[in-house]
């Protein structure tokens, strides 16, 4: 996976890096809402971090059991994704337009960009760790697979905080009231709050629980089958992923604004009490729910057609 994985990062990296550094020569389009479409880097830095990218791609390629070339590839990865938090924004905003929440086209499209350049180096450096770990580059598997799909406890724990992340933030905003905003977005909020409680309460509880592998009895036309793997596992973990990267960062910017005393707060939706238990819940519910997918994953995982474990 990794000697086809190189060439593709490599690739990547050249046009990406061209794409950015033609943009720091000022031949940027306009950004919107923002002026810039990624979060932290200038163009210039975004260039370097392609550039970055590509190069521990090929040590990756290159070396064997380098810990150092491990290091950089996760380091590197996690450099590129705190640059396209906003992507979680762009993806509500356009399957539900009717919220108000802006969405360029242009901006979308580069942060997905350098989204795609993350995973990319992601998906190389877990490769190269499970060849330093003496396992099958596809799976990781060392030895046969367990087909116990027990929940462990830690994913119990996992799921029933991603539960309590969301009942806080429902708490948080009940505390302040919806304002206009129930009649402003009309359809496209009911949609929206209907999948934001079954994100945060029927999907994590779907993980662990056994009414996520097989259908209960109550679904009729169903009963008795298995649910189709990905059918929760995908959105839990893209779900849970989005989240936590997002609000991860909206955190971090948050106590930096706290210890350079730049933070300014107001009442209400704007008040310091309800962003902060806000950004906290919705970062515990990711996490919750990304630990949780990540447990059924392996717990459900199939024979790996490389290696036969």
């Amino acid at each position: 996976m990794l000697r086809r994985l190189t060439p593709v990062i490599v690739g990547w990296a050249v046009l990406y890096g061209s794409v950015r550094s033609y943009f720091a020569l000022g031949n940027a389009p306009t950004f919107s809402p923002l002026p810039q479409d990624l979060m932290l880097y200038s163009y210039w830095g975004a260039a370097a971090l392609c550039a970055a990218a590509g190069l521990t791609a090929l040590a990756l390629r290159l070396t064997t059991g380098s810990r150092a070339v491990l290091a950089a590839g996760w380091a590197v990865t996690a450099a590129i994704l705190v640059a396209c938090p906003l992507v979680l924004l762009d993806i509500v905003g356009g399957l539900l337009a009717g919220l108000g929440i802006p969405v360029d086209l242009a901006s979308f499209a580069s942060r997905a960009g350098m989204l795609s350049g993350a995973l990319l180096l992601a998906a190389a450096s877990l490769s190269y760790q499970r060849e330093m770990r003496g396992g099958c580059q596809r799976c990781g598997r060392t030895r046969p697979a367990d087909r116990d799909e027990r929940t462990p406890v830690w994913a119990w724990w996992a799921a029933y905080l991603a539960v309590a992340g969301c009942l806080v933030r429902i708490a948080a905003q009940l505390s302040v009231g919806f304002g206009d905003i129930m009649y402003e977005a009309g359809a496209s909020l009911v949609v929206f709050e209907a999948g934001f409680i079954l994100a945060g309460t029927l999907l994590p509880l779907a993980l662990v629980h056994r009414f996520g592998l097989i259908w209960p009895s109550w679904v009729l036309p169903l009963a008795g089958r298995r649910v189709p793997r990905w059918l929760v596992l995908g959105p839990g973990l893209v779900f849970g992923g989005m989240v936590t990267l997002y609000f991860g960062f909206g955190l971090a910017q948050m106590v930096g604004e706290l210890v350079s005393g730049t933070a300014e707060y107001g009442d209400g939706i704007g008040s310091a009490a309800f962003l902060w238990t806000s950004v906290l819940a919705y970062l515990v519910w990711g996490v919750g729910l990304t630990v949780a997918s990540v447990a059924r994953f392996r717990a459900t995982r199939l024979s790996c057609r490389t290696c036969g474990l």
